[in-house]
């Protein structure tokens, strides 16, 4: 089965990060959640407090898994969330070794913005919340106003509310689109958006 890392930054946005990584483990890919906060006290489980306030917590801290080579990272939305992957050499380097290594690398909202540094969205299509388009833009080839685009290995997606279609669309590029729709009937979704590629 396929394998995720998914970066839990302080002031993530609360319902892109679970929503995408409980579909995920809906869809048998194996999800590893590292906390790219404080380190915890002894014996304590690594937690980062979102952007709505909810303290959400990790499966490990991030240095932890910085060898690691998952079929997909995942980096959630929030500004705080945003503003620690734009920033944090660590979470630079994962991304751009996973993007350049050709394995899926996702982004939602304000997370988009965190490809500028290393220009990982240069030549290409994204999307990300649309309050931000003015400063994504620029280092794209194209921004597109679609709830989730795809272009090629890049997987990028608009804000809370897109979160279920781009995990769908996460889902059936991972495991396929077979398990995509039988996740989208169990959760009564009742239409799933297309992916603009």
């Amino acid at each position: 089965m396929p394998d995720a890392l998914v970066v839990l930054a302080p002031g993530a946005e609360e319902i892109e990060f679970a929503t995408i990584a409980d579909l995920l483990v809906r869809a048998g890919v194996t999800v590893t959640v590292a906390s790219a906060g404080a380190e915890p006290p002894a014996g304590a489980p690594p937690t980062v407090v979102g952007s709505r306030g909810i303290v959400l917590g990790a499966h490990r801290m991030l240095d932890a898994v910085l060898g690691s080579t998952p079929d997909l990272l995942y980096l959630p939305g929030g500004g705080g969330s945003a503003e620690c992957c734009r920033n944090d050499p660590r979470i630079q380097d994962l991304a751009e070794r996973q993007l350049r290594s050709g394995r899926w690398l996702a982004a939602i909202c304000a997370a988009p913005t965190a490809l500028i540094p290393r220009k990982l969205c240069a030549g290409r299509r994204v999307t990300c919340f649309p309050g931000l388009r003015a400063e994504l833009e620029p280092h794209a080839a194209a921004w597109i106003d679609a709830p989730v685009v795809v272009d090629g290995n890049l997987v990028t997606s608009q804000a809370a509310g897109t979160s279920m279609h781009c995990a769908l669309t996460l889902v059936e590029r991972l495991v396929g689109p077979g398990t995509a729709a039988r996740i989208a009937a169990q959760i009564h979704l009742p239409a799933t958006a297309p992916a603009a590629a």
